[in-house]
């Protein structure tokens, strides 16, 4: 009994070991890098989605990235098919296949956010902006933190959950679009989960 108690704390200590490190560390000699694999979650806040409401817009998928309505917010599912990262420390970048659309209901003034790629190592999101049609623009639209309270390492992979804030570039998008804020520059637009196959 007392050795697999013992076995249990080790086992414990690792994986919290090893979450602190890839949140934090960087040491010489970091590991090679991986091919990313898994997938990214976007969910609005509610303050979003009465914002939102209110505006008329609603949000919706571009494939191969999927729309659920099922939860307590919208959610966009993204697929990670490519691109790299490597474990301690936690850095990389890699794309977000498929898009994110926002679209308002009476005249369809549309706001596309496609070509999504997170860079793990910049600890932001990037995207090709297109406004009803126009020409792309590729901006920052969203920043997040890797601490070691929203990084889980599994047995199946990695989990980097938490708000995603906006951006200048982004809440400067939604205005051109609509004469409005989704929410304002700094605030959380989504809930993001991410999660890479180890």
């Amino acid at each position: 009994m007392r050795l697999r108690n013992t076995a249990a704390m080790s086992a414990c200590s690792f994986v919290l070991g090893l979450t602190v490190m890839l949140a934090t560390a960087a040491p010489a000699g970091a590991a090679a890098p991986i091919p990313a694999k898994g997938h990214a979650t976007f969910c609005l806040t509610t303050a979003a989605v009465t914002n939102l409401n209110s505006m008329g817009v609603h949000m919706t998928a571009v494939a191969p990235a999927t729309l659920s309505e099922s939860g307590p917010t919208p959610c966009v599912t993204t697929p990670i098919t490519e691109g790299s990262l490597t474990v301690t420390p936690l850095e990389g970048s890699f794309p977000l296949n498929g898009g994110i659309d926002f679209t308002r209901t009476d005249d369809n003034q549309n706001l596309g956010f496609s070509n999504l790629v997170d860079d793990l190592t910049g600890r932001k999101f990037t995207a090709e902006t297109v406004i009803n049609g126009g020409a792309p623009t590729t901006i920052d639209i969203l920043t997040y933190q890797l601490t070691s309270q929203n990084v889980h390492v599994g047995t199946t992979g990695i989990d980097i959950t938490g708000p995603a804030n906006t951006t200048s570039a982004m809440s400067g998008a939604f205005y051109e679009a609509y004469s409005n804020y989704a929410v304002n520059t700094g605030q959380a637009l989504f809930d993001v989960t991410v999660h890479l196959d180890l």
